[in-house]
């Protein structure tokens, strides 16, 4: 093995990929600050998950399109540590994305971190269907966001209207011309039970080509 620290520390990720600083430097037989020194020369990523406590060099990870590389259930980062990944995944959602939707993309699961940053104005979120989605905190793409998950929630809503509901809403309207979509929302829930967005009603006019005064719900 060279004698040159940089050589021996290239030679040592050649056995084995991913290392703890303390182990690689008792390895290396330089201190712990030494060995950081010589890894910032050659550049390295750090784990996101495990507490950041594996290292690898820059040439070896292979990242997925998230920027994400897994080497025997250790997690590295293009994009930097946890909370780094985390803000570009949310930032590159089309309509926000929930915890279980980062874990499958991180392999690892993140409440207790998500819940933080949300504290800390880092990510925003919205209850969606009994769960968080989490958002961008800038405002471009939170204003994408938001309209795309509306959008996506109107889009479930009409595909969920049965022939039944259908005709109960389109009685709804014909006896009652001057209500407004809450409205008609409200007396289906009371009169039979059917749960329907306001805003899914407005579409399904909207797709029918049914005509109708402004709503109030806006």
């Amino acid at each position: 093995m060279s004698t040159d620290p940089i050589e021996r520390l290239e030679q040592l990720f050649e056995q084995k990929k991913c290392w703890m600083i303390d182990e690689l430097s008792n390895a290396l037989g330089y201190a712990v600050i030494s060995t950081r020194r010589f890894l910032k020369q050659i550049k390295y990523y750090r784990s996101y998950s495990h507490n950041g406590k594996w290292y690898t060099l820059r040439a070896i990870p292979r990242f997925n399109r998230n920027g994400i590389w897994r080497y025997q259930k250790i997690g590295f980062s293009s994009h930097g540590n946890l909370t780094q990944t985390i803000v570009f995944l949310i930032n590159k959602s089309q309509k926000g994305i929930t915890a279980k939707q980062l874990a499958d993309k991180l392999y690892y699961t993140c409440h207790a971190v998500l819940t933080n940053m949300y504290k800390a104005q880092l990510i925003d979120r919205v209850k969606h269907r009994g769960e968080f989605v989490y958002l961008s905190t800038d405002d471009k793409p939170s204003r994408r966001q938001r309209r795309r998950l509306e959008a996506y929630e109107t889009k479930k809503a009409l595909q969920s209207f049965n022939a039944q509901t259908a005709v109960f809403i389109l009685v709804a309207f014909i006896k009652n011309p001057q209500w407004s979509y809450q409205q008609i929302a409200a007396q289906l829930k009371h009169s039979k039970n059917i749960v329907v967005r306001p805003e899914g009603i407005e579409r399904f006019f909207e797709r029918h080509g049914i005509k109708k005064m402004p709503d109030l719900y806006r």
